[in-house]
């Protein structure tokens, strides 16, 4: 290895690997460097079998960011670590055991970690209502980013500035009984997981070490568009009028079996979102990645056309 090049990782770990990234991630290195031992990580032991079944060839453990024990199992001997957490994620914890336990093993070469962030944005204008709700992701991921700042471990940040295009899955009820796109209407870029995970595979196996430290920030590079235009475009792609309803009632009635402390805390979020809009641009980080063009969200839409129009 010459210098000023990074090691590629003999072996990785991919926490969420029963997720819409993790899996694709475990996939496409499977396929692209075989020869690379792949650890799969959940929480949950209901996915153990599925994920067996999946990636047969890559070994499947059980392991918490708050359980000392198997999370140093884990990451043992690990020398590509893939991160992500769910929403509501106690970071300072997590990402504090995350970091001891990666400094002891003392293997790891490049450390990928996910968050969701408007770039550069100022904490202190978060507004009261979000702070009081408790972590999400304006609140949780600033803290992970500081956290592993201060580690000293080689770590990029894959920043999704942008909403996941499976997202519209969340609304396929409105979709499906009344051709009705029911969201809060927000202008925010988009990106398919699945590139996500190839941009995050693409990464690891690089020897090139100027992206250790780098906060990227990934979206289509084509698409920003308000939720009122996803429904015309809904209309184009999928030859039948889809109409937009991005009102409060409309919203808190579709989403109702999500409680009102959850529904209010996700108005208020797009409602900070909003504030925030002109933030966003689209950038080519993900194509040149890729060496392709992402995918679009016209091309996404007619791939999941039946599944969302008609649950097949």
């Amino acid at each position: 290895m010459r210098h000023g090049q990074k090691k590629i990782p003999s072996t990785i770990l991919i926490f969420g690997a029963a997720a819409h990234i993790g899996g694709p991630l475990a996939h496409f290195l499977r396929e692209e460097a075989p020869q690379i031992k792949l650890r799969l990580v959940t929480s949950n032991p209901a996915n153990c079998d599925v994920l067996r079944r999946e990636h047969p060839h890559a070994e499947v453990v059980i392991a918490s960011y708050f359980d000392l024990a198997s999370l140093e199992k884990a990451v043992d001997g690990m020398e590509g670590i893939f991160v992500l957490t769910r929403s509501g994620t106690n970071e300072a914890d997590a990402m504090t055991n995350l970091v001891v336990l990666l400094k002891k093993a003392r293997s790891a070469v490049h450390v990928i970690r996910l968050v969701g962030l408007q770039p550069e944005a100022n904490r202190r204008r978060i507004p009261q209502s979000l702070r009081e709700h408790g972590l999400g992701l304006p609140i949780q991921h600033p803290i992970a980013k500081e956290i592993l700042d201060e580690s000293g471990l080689p770590v990029t940040y894959l920043n999704i500035g942008a909403t996941f295009m499976d997202n519209f899955y969340w609304m396929k009820d409105g979709l499906r009984k009344e051709r009705k796109l029911i969201w809060p209407e927000r202008l925010i870029p988009y990106i398919d997981p699945r590139d996500i995970a190839e941009v995050a595979g693409r990464l690891f196996l690089s020897s090139n070490h100027r992206h250790i430290g780098q906060f990227h920030t990934l979206n289509n590079g084509q698409d920003i568009l308000r939720f009122s235009d996803v429904a015309d475009l809904m209309t184009k792609v999928f030859q039948e009028r889809i109409v937009h309803d991005g009102s409060r009632a409309g919203f808190f009635e579709a989403y109702r079996e999500l409680g009102e402390i959850r529904l209010h805390y996700l108005w208020d979020f797009f409602q900070y979102e909003e504030q925030n809009e002109v933030v966003w641009a689209r950038n080519d980080f993900v194509e040149r990645t890729l060496g392709r063009m992402p995918v679009s969200l016209s091309e996404w839409l007619a791939e999941h056309r039946q599944a969302l129009l008609f649950g097949i």
